[in-house]
């Protein structure tokens, strides 16, 4: 499955870092950029509060080994080159991801909160929909994440394509055009 990771012109280092070592950084589920996110739900029953808030314990202590990194499916997209790549002077790295993975998971635009069911019983798996949960107002991200417990995702395939922003730096831009050629990375700008 291809997706797509957005850098601003200011992160070029780390767009470097995925070229030259295949791997994504994951960050800590807590600097997410939105802030309702990671906040489970739930409505216990008279009588059963105890036992809904030490399962929602459980949940959290699984979400905080959680670390997250967020791609989108689309390169196409105004919002994601304004919000995340500078406003078209940064890029998008597209990388080819595992078809099946536990650790990857399209986000679930269901609602503003993922609501947490004790009854389930699965406190891990729960702890993962509330990561890859998000409001219907962040559907245009098509995002993608990956939910790993190691600060590094290692990619099994070299990175095949870089796409810069029609506003990108031009000597920036010849930069990036020696190493993707060194790399043998396909280069192309909006």
């Amino acid at each position: 499955m291809l997706a797509y990771k957005f850098r601003s012109s200011s992160q070029i280092p780390f767009a470097l870092d995925v070229i030259f070592n295949r791997r994504l950084y994951c960050a800590d589920w807590h600097a997410l950029n939105d802030a309702a996110e990671g906040t489970p739900v739930m409505s216990a029953p008279r009588g059963k509060r105890a036992v809904y808030l030490k399962y929602a314990d459980e949940v959290m202590q699984h979400m905080d080994r959680i670390r997250v990194c967020s791609l989108s499916q689309t390169f196409d997209c105004h919002q994601l080159w304004a919000h995340y790549a500078s406003s078209w002077d940064g890029l998008a790295i597209e990388i080819e991801l595992p078809d099946e993975s536990n650790q990857i998971r399209k986000v679930d635009y269901s609602g503003f909160y993922c609501v947490i069911d004790p009854n389930r019983a699965d406190s891990a798996e729960d702890a993962k929909r509330v990561l890859s949960t998000k409001d219907q107002g962040w559907l245009y991200e098509q995002e993608i994440r990956i939910l790993a417990e190691s600060e590094w995702f290692h990619l099994q395939k070299p990175i095949r394509r870089v796409i810069a922003g029609h506003r990108m730096n031009r000597a920036m831009l010849e930069g990036l055009r020696v190493i993707c050629k060194a790399k043998g990375v396909t280069l192309c700008k909006t």
